[in-house]
């Protein structure tokens, strides 16, 4: 009975893009160990691996946290349950652990440029209130940022329709293939 069920599935693992979209869950989870934006003016150099993430929740910032109750464990699970996603073909747990990924991603850096917000500077500072240029972002915010991305765009093509062949679908009553 076994054997019937594994023959008669309609899709199949593309396995280049699994290995690819597992790729790009270790970009996410490594991304997320790494720092995340540069030191300037009053904000330090930042990286998520030591910031609370439940405090993140409520939209607070608090650093010096232990690593298991950190943003950077959050993203190192998010980036695993991507992998295991691509790796076992489950589009869903793929797509969602990488949309997951780049709302904590967002949340951080919103959460960064709140906290370090900087008004007393020159009327320059309408433009870009924390002072945060894309120049500014470091490795570990664009390794997640991209692996996520990338992640949920190749999510979708995780798997294939598996066309029968015309003697299965004549034996099976049908006129014409799926």
């Amino acid at each position: 009975m076994r054997l019937e069920l594994i023959k008669s599935a309609r899709t199949r693992i593309r396995l280049r893009v699994a290995a690819f979209t597992a790729l790009c869950g270790v970009a996410t989870a490594v991304g997320g160990l790494l720092t995340w934006v540069s030191e300037r003016g009053a904000r330090p150099r930042l990286g998520m691996d030591h910031m609370s993430f439940p405090k993140m929740l409520v939209y607070s910032l608090q650093n010096g946290v232990p690593f298991w109750k950190s943003a950077g464990f959050v993203m190192l699970v998010l980036g695993v349950l991507m992998v295991l996603g691509a790796l076992a073909g489950l589009r869903t747990l793929t797509v969602l652990a990488a949309v997951l990924a780049l709302a904590a991603a967002g949340m951080w850096i919103g959460l960064v440029v709140h906290h370090y917000n900087t008004p007393n500077l020159p009327n320059a500072h309408y433009l870009n209130p924390a002072n945060l240029p894309w120049s500014d972002l470091r490795e570990g915010a664009w390794l997640t940022i991209a692996g996520a991305v990338l992640g949920l765009l190749s999510a979708f093509w995780l798997r294939r329709k598996v066309r029968e062949p015309a003697s299965e679908a004549v034996a099976a009553g049908r006129d014409r293939l799926d």
